[in-house]
């Protein structure tokens, strides 16, 4: 398991609402920079795709939850 998956994996298992920030802009950071790594290399592309919906789902999921605890139906 590569670094960027590891960091993914435990972001999406916190429960902990004061650690998951934090872990969701970690994975965030090491998804960019793997992603930047592999820019030029065509024989990639499926990690590339990978990448990407994790980056989307961790967009999504910090959008959720930094948004006003009202806002998020709490």
């Amino acid at each position: 398991m590569q670094d960027w998956q590891f960091a993914y994996r435990t972001a999406m298992m916190e429960t902990d609402r004061q650690k998951l920030i934090p872990k969701i802009d970690s994975a965030l950071a090491l998804l960019r920079d793997r992603l930047s790594q592999l820019r030029a290399s065509p024989q990639h592309s499926q990690e590339r795709g990978r990448i990407s919906d994790a980056l989307r789902t961790l967009d999504v999921l910090r959008d959720i939850e930094t948004r006003p605890a009202r806002a998020r139906g709490a």
